[in-house]
């Protein structure tokens, strides 16, 4: 076996298949994991079976390293997009010599940038030294790589390593990910990783996905990056796209956000040059004012052409002879490749995540904005991410932070804005029946999933490009519906709402004895739902305090039908306005 492993490592005879890794919010595919196998059909195939023997025998370094070849090679062959994250154990790590300058030397060979490689430290092995491990992960970052934790949550130092050497992401262990959608408490601990992350700015993938019933819990949590065999198994040659089968749009519980900005907020007017002026005589500018960072490329017709980045350029002119060579060059054929080119109604996210999840994207290059094709500014890259965290924050204030859907703000403010418009709209009140007694009886955090399986519920069943879900407290849920078969997404959420409380919670919580609202013991039986619509007149209510009377009517008058139903009101003002002509 030794002698097998030592010939595998010195002849390299290692394969190696590559397992995507999905934004599933953007929709694409942000780099592959590297796993390598041993000789087909040889003792030493598997790779549990590789990398122990290796262990065994103190040469995991040394394999480690090979593999780490193997894998920039074949990444670099089939020119995959995005980062390469590649497996190294504790020991490999902190190995001075196979740390310092080895991995660089074999980017270098195959022109692989740094940026676009993370070595993904597993926490399956132990590690006792937090300060080799730190200076090692300091060392990586220093030179442009990127740190993962893999594993998060399998290992012996857990939470210590995490806080030691802060890495870029941070991968939680498939055990939290198996049946997610059966375990609250895998739930409570992936919401758990997830709140630290967010804080200390670390990116979260989930990796071992299977089914879709975790894909979509894990989702609904909020997980942005994800990885397993449900979204894609391993290959020698991955696919480039992600998988059509992975469908954003049912996955992710989305609802319109009155607070989405876009590139109009944040853009300015800056003077251009012309694609044919003289690289010389843009350099001469650039040297003649230190605050000139970029310069926007616009054709006569006033079509964007590029950007021209001060750093690139200048740092093209510092090398002998460039002058002489290309100082009369017109300027177009110094147009940076990382220039973005963006509409001025692109959302401030999608201009955020093109900036930040390239890893070769240059920060100083602000992004060419056009309306219809025609050139109306730049968007400053730093006042763009400023924008984005304030608007984070502004959300973050006005968002339940059981669910994390729109609070009562951005509701009224949308329902305000559709009454401004003379929009027609729906308006639905949902509201779990005796929902007190049964909280009474099995504590908060029963109550708070079936509350949070509420949330899923709607945000999956109405329509997320024209429809609002917002959560005004406990129990109660406000639905803005502008689809034309709301009835029909009414009538689901009903039906889906008892089939999700027959299948997931047990017995004991669907037959059960609770004192109600009076204070009396009484029998209750499963959960129900009323739903209560109103369709409001835009040229009689005025603001949402109106629609807020109509719709605590029709929310009373759906209660006191029972169990699950639905109550659509014909009423389309309030009494009041009504007695007053208004309607």
């Amino acid at each position: 076996m030794a002698e097998l492993l030592h010939t595998i490592i010195s002849a390299k005879q290692l394969s190696v298949v590559f397992q995507p890794i999905i934004n599933i919010i953007s929709h694409s595919i942000i780099g592959y994991e590297a796993l390598a196998r041993g000789p087909k059909n040889s003792e030493l195939e598997r790779p549990d079976k590789l990398f122990s023997v290796a262990a065994e025998l103190g040469v995991l370094a040394r394999l480690e390293y090979a593999c780490r070849e193997v894998a920039c090679q074949s990444f670099v062959d089939q020119q995959l997009p995005g980062t390469l994250f590649l497996n190294m154990s504790p020991l490999s790590f902190t190995d001075s010599h196979y740390r310092d300058g080895v991995t660089l030397a074999i980017l270098r060979r195959l022109n692989l940038s740094p940026e676009r490689v993370v070595f993904e430290l597993t926490e399956k092995q132990p590690m006792d030294d937090c300060d080799i491990l730190r200076d090692a992960c300091e060392h990586f970052q220093r030179q442009g790589f990127a740190v993962a934790i893999d594993d998060l949550g399998a290992g012996y130092a857990g939470l210590r390593i995490w806080s030691e050497i802060n890495p870029d992401y941070v991968k939680i262990d498939r055990h939290f990910i198996t049946g997610i959608e059966r375990s609250a408490v895998k739930r409570e601990f992936v919401r758990f990783m997830l709140d630290i992350a967010q804080r200390i700015g670390n990116k979260v993938i989930a990796e071992g996905i299977e089914t879709e019933q975790e894909f979509t819990t894990l989702a609904a949590l909020g997980v942005e990056y994800m990885q397993g065999y449900y979204l894609a198994r391993p290959n020698a040659q991955p696919s480039l796209v992600v998988p059509a089968h992975i469908q954003i749009g049912r996955a992710v519980p989305r609802s319109h956000d009155p607070f989405r900005q876009t590139l109009r907020e944040v853009t300015v007017y800056e003077e251009t040059i012309s694609p044919t002026l003289s690289a010389g005589d843009v350099v001469n500018k650039l040297r003649s004012d230190v605050r000139i960072t970029c310069l926007p490329v616009v054709s006569d017709a006033g079509a964007p052409v590029g950007m021209i980045s001060r750093s690139e350029l200048l740092n093209t002119f510092s090398w002998r002879y460039s002058y002489e060579l290309h100082a009369n060059k017109p300027v177009a054929d110094f147009i940076s490749p990382r220039t973005l080119i963006m509409s001025i109604d692109a959302e401030l996210h999608a201009a955020g995540r093109l900036v930040t999840e390239d890893p070769a994207q240059n920060l100083s290059v602000d992004i060419l904005v056009h309306d219809q094709g025609r050139y109306v500014g730049v968007a400053k890259v730093r006042r763009l991410l400023r924008s984005i965290a304030d608007e984070k924050l502004r959300a973050a204030r006005h968002s339940n932070p059981l669910t994390g859907l729109p609070g009562n703000v951005p509701l009224y403010e949308w329902i305000d804005q559709l009454l401004c418009q003379r929009s027609d709209f729906i308006v639905a009140y949902c509201d779990i029946n005796h929902f007190k007694p049964f909280n009474d009886a099995f504590g908060y955090r029963c109550g708070d999933d079936v509350i949070i399986m509420l949330g899923q519920l709607l945000c999956e069943l109405v329509d997320p490009e024209c429809d609002f879900v917002g959560h005004v407290g406990g129990d109660d849920f406000v639905v803005v519906l502008q689809s034309q078969d709301w009835q029909a997404r009414c009538g689901n959420i009903l039906e889906r709402f008892s089939a999700a409380v027959a299948q997931s919670l047990p017995a004991d919580q669907r037959d059960y004895w609770s004192p109600d609202r009076e204070g009396r013991r009484r029998r209750f039986g499963p959960l129900t739902l009323a739903i209560g619509c109103v369709h409001p007149d835009s040229s009689a209510n005025m603001t949402h305090h109106h629609v807020a009377m109509l719709l605590a009517d029709a929310k009373h008058r759906a209660k006191e039908l029972g169990g699950s139903q639905l109550f659509v009101s014909r009423r389309r003002a309030p009494a009041a306005l009504a007695d007053n002509g208004a309607a």
